[in-house]
């Protein structure tokens, strides 16, 4: 499953980068991969499947220890951030930007941002605020175009990984019963419903908005504890139950069609299964996240440089994997043979 990892943060990549593609002879671009990739915030949602279904497993088969849990968490994630977050404040402009619009703020206002910047969590909140006056209110972006939240993330995607955080702070709550699990896949689509209801389908709160990503942690869960009872919908009663979940989510705003949810959910189990022992398949996919991380500081960095549209997005991705496989293996490989001596846990997990 680790090309798919890689495929889904190459997307992102292009989908931020507008444009990856090689020029011909002749001036004539080769069509663009963002066109025919799948989109940054499907890929993210797509991540959100894949993530339910390891943290279902792991927390299943390998943790008994909440803490141990979450120190594994913090290790395979924060490292890389913070790496970026440093380079993010050397190369790019983003730090003053952040530094000049809280000059006059407040401690409260400063502890709350640059916290949140270094450790991750509550960078999904961001894209609902306002800086006003050095207050902060809620206003989100989108639904109100002079929000300026966003711009006080150093690391915008990053919000999405503070999403993962707030994920992994319920998940051992949750994931070790098949009931709960369904509880919380359940409270995910009556999330959705509300938000139609409420004539708020926008993508702020189908997005960005945190309770919008439970059915996906939720489904992968659920795909996890149906296929390690290896009996995946043989039953009369696991048909039914797929059913029903089929038809609760025929009416949720969701931005990815409800097919293509359904089909990777199912594909992610066997998919699984058919990669776990590949090392070629472990090393791709660990390179995920550090594209994932790096990609947007990369992409802010060279604007800074003339470099025509048929080439950047192309040398965006070419910078950004050199310094992926870098901090990789400077960074993330050490930090991993750590993870492996404290938790007995595969490098990928």
């Amino acid at each position: 499953m680790g090309i798919l990892r890689f495929i889904l943060a190459i997307s992102v990549l292009a989908s931020h980068a507008i444009y990856i593609g090689i020029p011909l002879p002749g001036g004539k671009p080769y069509p663009a991969w963002a066109m025919n990739l799948i989109d940054g915030k499907n890929s993210v949602a797509l991540f959100y499947i894949i993530s339910g279904f390891y943290m279902a497993m792991v927390l299943n088969s390998k943790y008994s220890n909440v803490l141990k849990f979450y120190l594994n968490r913090f290790l395979r994630l924060w490292p890389t951030y913070i790496v970026a977050l440093v380079l993010i404040c050397i190369f790019t402009d983003t730090g003053s930007i952040i530094l000049s619009m809280t000059a006059n703020c407040g401690w409260t206002v400063k502890s709350y941002i640059w916290l949140s910047n270094i450790f991750i969590i509550g960078t999904d909140s961001f894209w609902l605020l306002h800086l006003d006056n050095c207050r902060l209110t809620y206003f989100p972006l989108y639904i109100n175009p002079g929000s300026n939240g966003y711009l006080l993330l150093a690391n915008q995607p990053s919000f999405s990984i503070g999403i993962e955080i707030i994920f992994y702070l319920m998940a051992p709550f949750i994931l070790k019963s098949l009931m709960r699990t369904w509880l919380y896949f359940i409270i995910g689509v009556l999330y959705f419903y509300f938000i139609v209801l409420s004539g708020n389908s926008n993508i702020i709160y189908q997005y960005h908005f945190f309770p919008s990503s439970f059915i996906f942690f939720g489904l992968g869960a659920l795909a996890w504890h149906y296929s390690a009872k290896k009996s995946f919908f043989l039953s009369d009663k696991k048909m039914f139950l797929f059913f029903i979940a089929c038809l609760m989510l025929m009416f949720v705003a969701s931005l990815l069609p409800i097919i293509l949810i359904l089909c990777f959910t199912f594909m992610v189990p066997k998919l699984f299964e058919l990669t776990k022992n590949s090392k070629l398949d472990k090393l791709i996919g660990e390179l995920s996240y550090p594209v994932y991380t790096f990609h947007f500081p990369v992409i802010c960095f060279l604007r800074n440089y003339h470099i025509s549209d048929s080439c950047f997005g192309l040398t965006c991705l070419s910078v950004t994997l050199i310094i992926s496989i870098i901090i990789h293996f400077l960074v993330e490989k050490p930090i991993d043979r750590i993870r492996q001596r404290s938790f007995a846990l595969p490098v990928s997990s």
